[in-house]
């Protein structure tokens, strides 16, 4: 591969990289070579994770070719076989210890984490396509996906598969763990330098040996690990996999949920639910316990326990204390709920006991009673400990860490919220709230008990989980992602050094994307989305009426972002009540995001597939901004050929977590730390969320799309300094927003550009297809170029059809697919058109065939060449007689189309509204090889309404 010089550094590229790319990787490299952390947004397509990857162990490979003498020395005495002789070394066993500690603190690995195993499944696949293939890649993931044990694979609880698995390894009743430590030195895995899941599970399987704590064993020696960054930012997951983070490169991908994810995993909450069902399970492990003989250390003569009958009966105790502690705690039920510094939390769980100087004994005891309910299969308990496991989960966050320093961090930056405990609703009813906030108020049913309560341990500075990893003796910690804009309330939030900053711009050239901001619908009437407007019924006509009048004009799919769930079905609701949905519908089909995972993939097979059908013309997708279609899936080329944002998804304002975040950042924000208030935070909330859902669209340099926002909102220039970086020079020249016919115009002409300027594609005859027999239903045959083709009923079992076909580039079967909308060659009879089937002997070279002996093709299509060579249809004129015009319109229209028609017709002479009537119009003859009777429409408008009817036809024309 080709190799370039970055800040001396030389990086092999399988490419030439864009200047845009070497400013991106001369960034990684600045970080890496200055051991200082950096913020780096590049947008989605610019190949980030390609010029991450290839700089980052480009630079690895470089410093270790560079190894200092003394760092070689080192390695030399620690393979030493006197290693521990202390006399051969100079070296008490303490200090030799202390070097092999060192040296391994010394290795320098990159740790690359993303959100999620999908993408890191990606980045490894990235990795297998350099040249750097060779370094050692292993990827850390859990149970659920690596585990090959018959029996606990099956468990779909995590926590109890956890549990399961660390008592069979416990007792070495496993026998996949068991040869783990022979299989690691095999040429089955030291031959395969990069190791993903699927290669991990593979290897496993061959060689009987547990995948996940293979992976495990093979980070000591990996120069790059993969793995979600939630293994990071989780105190508690990082302990389990035992990460060192000393002297590492950490690279935090798609990082625009890094803040939250910090404030999460610092976060906890226990339920009054929890704590009884805790206390049941407890209950009835004493009575096993003393129906046995009260001090017996095993239980049916089964397994030695790690717990006594005094240890249970304290544990009790503790936990009595605790429900009699929130028990009494007071709700202010007019605030929604009582609020107190983050360190009242040690004085409620004093109350029973539980204190810094203890609580490690409490959490032994804890975990040791949720491995016997867990592993004993023939017990009563439903739960299986959930309720325990919940309260060790708890204590592990608050008890977190120790000393005046850590309780002055509580105070600060924690607060403790207590409310009243709602039953979990209704599988039917939903749990959670699309913005991923709290639960939704819908289907909740009453407590289940009075007084229940719930215990919340709420984090909000982000900088406090950050701290943890710089903390860690981390080389550097590289954030990147597509939308990270703006940088700088990112940066005082984290609370972090950064040395390295940059925003790049696009990749793609500006005439690839149209950004438009659209205020007003087809109607007039202004699209805003607030929670004021949101259920004005004028409002969602206005935005079903904008969507029925730009699918027409949008080539392949169309990805429509609604602000939550709600919006997204009171639209659906009222769209097809009104009609509008059924208009939509006949031009692309819609698909809806669903809640649960089996059906969330097969609907995005199924939009798919749509898109893919080239009889088709594509579809629309509508989601909502935070859910899964706006965070990480790929809607590249014809998948996404625009997004419609409609409207800005903030935060619910009432909401006691959101409240609390806001007052949190008003009262800590002084000149020094820079810290945004509370209100600039939440508008950033929606705008990140906005800039997520545009992401889905631009893939890659060849890409072209449309964005548009939906919402007058955007049009305030405050609102669109927080979009990305790249779109603020398309908005920047608009004060105000045009009107709709502008922009329908405007977008007809960029996708017809578009189709043009990336398939000149020559036209060439593949010769004729013999068809066998009428059983495929095909009565006809479309026209070829000089020739007129009859019929003879006695001879049409053999016949001839003569194809043009479009060459393409191997890259160009979306592109054509997407562009065949606004093609001006149409060279075979579509497929509503009737064909009639012709036997070889009646194919002729000229147009010598009487009249009546054509082919019952509707109107015949006369070709001629345009520039390019290729054969183009001559301009059509519609019949002057308004009866035969009538009835061409009939023929060329489906069925639906035409009821439409007539029906859009019959209003207008009624109430005159143009603006429906127009819009109608367009939505029934949006083909190209249709614009011609829309021109002719101009006899049916209203003299007051022609100067509006030219505008609009002139617009859609150019």
């Amino acid at each position: 591969m080709p190799e370039y010089i970055i800040n001396g550094v030389p990086v092999n590229f399988p490419f030439e990289p864009y200047q845009l790319q070497k400013n991106y990787m001369a960034k990684v490299i600045e970080c890496l070579q200055n051991k200082s952390n950096g913020v780096l947004e590049s947008p989605t397509g610019t190949g980030k994770t390609l010029s991450l990857l290839c700089s980052s162990l480009a630079w690895l490979l470089f410093m270790k070719s560079k190894l200092p003498q003394s760092r070689a020395e080192t390695l030399d005495k620690l393979h030493l076989p006197e290693l521990s002789n202390a006399k051969n070394n100079n070296l008490t066993p303490e200090q030799a210890l202390a070097l092999q500690e060192q040296c391994r603190n010394a290795k320098v690995k990159i740790i690359y984490a993303s959100r999620t195993h999908s993408q890191l499944s990606q980045a490894m696949q990235e990795l297998k396509n350099t040249s750097y293939l060779f370094v050692h890649a292993i990827i850390l993931g859990s149970r659920d996906q690596l585990c090959i044990h018959g029996e606990i694979s099956k468990q779909e609880n995590n926590a109890i598969k956890t549990t399961l698995c660390r008592e069979e390894v416990k007792a070495r009743n496993c026998s996949f763990y068991n040869r783990v430590e022979w299989a690691k030195d095999r040429s089955d895995v030291t031959s395969v330098p990069v190791l993903d899941i699927e290669d991990l599970v593979t290897v496993g399987r061959k060689m009987k040996a547990c995948p996940y704590y293979l992976s495990k064993e093979l980070v000591e020696q990996a120069d790059v690990i993969f793995m979600p960054y939630n293994y990071l930012l989780d105190p508690k997951a990082r302990k389990s996999n035992g990460l060192t983070l000393q002297n590492s490169v950490i690279i935090l991908d798609e990082a625009h949920n890094v803040e939250k994810m910090c404030e999460e995993n610092g976060s906890a909450q226990i339920r009054s639910t929890d704590i009884a069902v805790a206390i049941e399970d407890t209950s009835a492990v004493i009575k096993v316990l003393m129906d046995s003989g009260g001090n017996a250390s095993t239980i049916d003569g089964e397994k030695q326990l790690d717990f006594t009958l005094d240890d249970l009966v304290l544990l009790k105790e503790i936990l009595l204390n605790v429900e009699k502690a929130v028990d009494e705690v007071s709700i202010m039920f007019s605030q929604g709920g009582t609020t107190q510094p983050g360190t009242y939390i040690f004085d409620l769980l004093e109350k029973a006991n539980i204190k810094f100087g203890n609580v490690n004994v409490i959490l032994q005891v804890l975990n040791a009673l949720i491995a016997h309910i867990t592993t004993t299969m023939s017990n009563n308990f439903v739960r299986r400990g959930a309720g325990l496991q919940s309260l060790a989960d708890f204590l592990e966050v608050v008890y977190a860490g120790n000393g005046p320093e850590y309780r002055q961090s509580i105070e600060k930056c924690f607060r403790v919220h207590i409310e009243l405990e709602e039953a979990k609703p209704s599988a039917k009813g939903g749990v959670k709230r699309a913005d991923g906030w709290t639960a939704t108020k819908q289907n909740i049913k009453s407590p289940a008990k009075p007084n229940s309560k719930v215990i919340n341990f709420w984090c909000f500075n982000p900088g406090f989980g950050m701290r943890q990893l710089l903390d860690s003796g981390a080389r550097s910690i590289i954030l990147t992602s597509g939308t990270l804009a703006p940088l700088k309330p990112l940066i005082s939030e984290l609370n972090m050094p950064v040395a390295v900053s940059l925003e790049n711009p696009h990749i793609i050239d500006r005439s690839q994307v149209y950004v438009k901001v659209i205020s007003h619908g087809p109607d007039r009437v202004e699209l805003n989305s607030s929670f004021k407007n949101r259920s004005n019924p004028e409002y969602i006509s206005s935005l079903g009426r904008t969507t029925l009048s730009l699918c027409p004009i949008i080539p392949g799919g169309l990805l429509i972002f609604f602000p939550s769930y709600p919006l997204l079905n009171k639209c659906s609701e009222e769209w097809q009540a009104s009609g509008i949905w059924a208009q939509i519908n006949r031009i692309k089909p819609i698909f809806t995001e669903p809640r649960g995972k089996d059906s969330f993939l097969a609907t995005m097979a199924e939009y798919y597939a749509k898109v893919r059908d080239p009889e088709g013309r594509g579809a629309i997708f509508m989601a909502v901004c935070r859910g899964k279609v706006s965070e990480g899936l790929d809607f590249a080329d014809a998948n996404g050929r625009a997004v419609m944002i409609t409207g800005l998804p903030f935060p619910p304002m009432m909401d006691a977590r959101v409240v609390l975040k806001k007052q949190y950042l008003d009262t800590n924000r002084t000149r020094e730390n820079e810290l945004i208030t509370g209100n600039d935070w939440y508008s950033l909330e929606a705008s990140r969320a906005v800039n997520q859902a545009i992401g889905r669209v631009i893939r890659h340099k060849d890409d072209f799309g449309a964005i548009l926002l939906c919402d007058s909102r955007f049009q305030n220039t405050r609102q669109q300094s927080q979009l990305s970086a790249w779109i603020h020079s398309h908005l920047r020249d608009e004060r105000n927003a045009p009107n709709f016919g502008t922009v329908v115009g405007e977008m007809a002409r960029f996708f017809r550009n578009m189709a043009q300027f990336d398939a000149p594609a020559r036209v060439r005859e593949l010769g004729s297809i013999k068809v066998e027999g009428e059983e495929n239903g095909m009565h006809g045959v479309g026209t070829s170029k000089n020739a007129h083709c009859t019929s003879d009923p006695e001879s049409s079992s053999s016949g001839l059809v003569t194809l043009y076909k479009r060459e393409r580039k191997d890259n160009d079967d979306e592109l054509q697919r997407s562009a065949s909308a606004f093609s001006d060659m149409e060279l075979v009879a579509r497929k509503k058109r009737k064909i009639v089937l012709v036997p070889q002997k009646f194919v002729k070279t000229e147009p010598t065939v009487p009249e009546s002996m054509l082919v019952a093709v509707k109107q015949e299509q006369k070709l001629s060449l345009n520039e390019q060579g290729v054969p183009q249809q001559e301009p059509r004129t519609a019949p002057e007689n308004r009866v035969d015009f009538l009835r061409e319109v009939k023929c060329s229209l489906d069925a639906g189309s035409y009821k439409l028609f007539l029906q859009a017709l019959a209003v207008y002479n009624r109430d005159s509204n143009f603006v429906v009537f127009i819009d109608r119009m367009v939505s029934c003859f949006n083909a190209p090889h249709l614009l011609y009777l829309l021109r002719a429409m101009r006899r049916f408008v209203k003299p007051e309404h022609k100067s509006q009817f030219d505008t609009r036809i002139e617009q859609i024309m150019v």
